[in-house]
């Protein structure tokens, strides 16, 4: 996403979610304000200097520090990748996938900018702490490694009414290690500060694996959608909104909208 339009995203995003509501009961459910969309591609294009580092205490920095020889073979394959970017001219599709490619390849190798994207959602989740809103925390794919990293370092309790990931590979410990680091001891937990997690993959997404700390479920795709593993795919399926739309009408502690006296929520 780094050379994609922040704008334009968030609103493709969001339409998805709103669409995907209005199938679990026909009506609208959530304002613009409601949903929040998260951005931190910007922060590991390598040209950002963005970065931050987490505390001694901090369980993210023990796993950052294992296997560092395969990090600092990433972090030189991505060393080589923004080299060759600044020497592409930038009207080429080339640079686009070049400046993706070493973004990713930050995120695996540099704890500082795997940091600083995290932060992005702590100030988001902060806002919304400090608003008195409660949160169904959505995240998709390499989101929901970014999401499970940072929320595994918060203390305090129920901050997250429910963590729902979709398309998401943080269930498969090899996957886990090799994109926050971690060894053996590191096995998949619920985080302290989630109160509920609901795991969904569509059933063809091979980027996406299974969880045992929470409510796993199995989907299909959209008819129209050609890859199971797209985003919006998720965004707008039954399965995932049939969950947000549960969660989002059980947060409310009093006069929750009217739409939601249709809504029920999915067998367990």
């Amino acid at each position: 996403m780094t050379d994609r339009d922040t704008a334009s995203m968030s609103k493709m995003w969001v339409d998805a979610v709103s669409s995907g509501a209005a199938t679990v009961n026909g009506q609208r459910l959530y304002s613009d304000r409601d949903v929040r969309v998260v951005w931190y591609a910007d922060v590991l294009d390598p040209r950002s200097p963005s970065g931050c580092d987490y505390k001694s205490g901090d369980a993210r920095a023990r796993r950052a520090s294992n296997d560092p020889d395969l990090k600092e073979v990433i972090s030189t394959a991505g060393s080589i990748l923004s080299a060759i970017t600044a020497l592409v001219a930038d009207d080429t599709g080339a640079v686009g996938q070049l400046r993706a490619l070493s973004a990713d390849a930050a995120f695996l190798s540099d704890s500082r900018k795997r940091c600083a994207a995290e932060q992005r959602l702590g100030d988001a989740l902060d806002r919304a702490r400090k608003e008195g809103r409660p949160v169904i925390l959505v995240a998709h794919s390499l989101g929901a490694i970014v999401a499970y990293d940072y929320l595994s370092s918060r203390g305090d309790t129920g901050l997250v009414e429910q963590f729902i990931t979709i398309g998401s590979p943080v269930g498969a410990p090899s996957l886990r290690r090799l994109l926050i680091g971690g060894d053996d001891a590191d096995t998949l937990t619920r985080p302290a500060s989630v109160k509920h997690w609901i795991n969904i993959r569509n059933e063809n997404d091979v980027f996406a694996a299974p969880i045992t700390v929470g409510k796993d479920v199995v989907a299909s795709a959209p008819s129209d959608e050609p890859d199971p593993h797209e985003m919006v795919g998720y965004l707008r399926g039954g399965a995932t909104n049939a969950e947000v739309a549960a969660d989002w009408c059980a947060a409310f502690v009093d006069k929750p909208p009217a739409a939601c006296a249709s809504v029920r929520r999915p067998s367990p």
